[in-house]
């Protein structure tokens, strides 16, 4: 069997309720990877419950998951091994993330730290989503014009490492998934006028933008940002 066992822990410096851990343990194949993921906060016990939600956390966000996600994560962690550079260190300074990822008899510390995390975080998010407990991203633009209105979509799936755009229920652009990080830059970056969003079907002129839980911010009114960030996605279709 090919197996990986992924350890991460924030820096010494990271103080709770943000310092964390987290264990991946994987079972590599051609076709699936099974995978057991453990998330634990650390240190909170220093800090009362008003003090933890006040930081925007719950009480208690710790999960301990379990399932198999298919080729698409086979293909993007093979990739990831493959440009990885092993160390070796016998001592990391404080303000380093901990890494450990063992294979086989052989463990060692990822140079490309970074993209590691990247991988961790969207596994994380993966593992949520096949387990139930989020959902998919669905972001939809209307741009509602005096002859017709056009029914934007945005589909991203980090289980499925799927990022698609459907015009009229059409799908009109397949991206690749790493693209929805800029996406996601790019349509939460505005100031947001909650007090002139609305449930109510659009249909003032406009562009329209509804993030999932049926508010619609109008572009220019309730949604303060530089158009061309919503616009350019709209139309990157052929």
């Amino acid at each position: 069997m090919n197996l990986y066992r992924i350890r991460f822990q924030t820096s010494e410096l990271q103080p709770p309720p943000y310092a964390h851990a987290i264990e991946l343990k994987l079972e590599l194949s051609r076709e699936k990877i099974k995978y057991e993921f453990e998330l634990s906060y650390l240190d909170r016990d220093q800090l009362t419950e008003s003090e933890i939600l006040e930081e925007g956390f719950s009480l208690d966000e710790s999960v301990h998951l379990r399932g198999a996600l298919g080729t698409n994560w086979v293909d993007f962690l093979q990739n990831l091994l493959k440009k990885t550079e092993k160390t070796f260190p016998t001592e990391i300074e404080e303000s380093q993330d901990y890494w450990e990822v063992m294979h086989e008899n052989e463990a060692f510390y990822p140079k490309n730290s970074g993209l590691w995390k990247c991988f961790v975080e969207e596994f994380h998010q993966a593992a949520l989503e096949q387990n139930s407990l989020e959902r998919p991203l669905e972001v939809q633009v209307w741009r509602v014009e005096p002859a017709q209105t056009t029914k934007y979509r945005f589909l991203g799936s980090f289980e499925k490492r799927e990022f698609k755009l459907t015009a009229n229920n059409k799908v009109v652009n397949n991206f690749d998934f790493g693209k929805l990080n800029n996406f996601l830059k790019d349509y939460y970056s505005g100031d947001f006028i909650f007090e002139k969003a609305f449930e109510s079907t659009p249909k003032k002129a406009g562009l329209h933008v509804e993030y999932g839980d049926g508010m619609w911010f109008l572009l220019g009114e309730a949604l303060l940002v530089k158009p061309s960030k919503i616009i350019s996605w709209i139309e990157s279709h052929p």
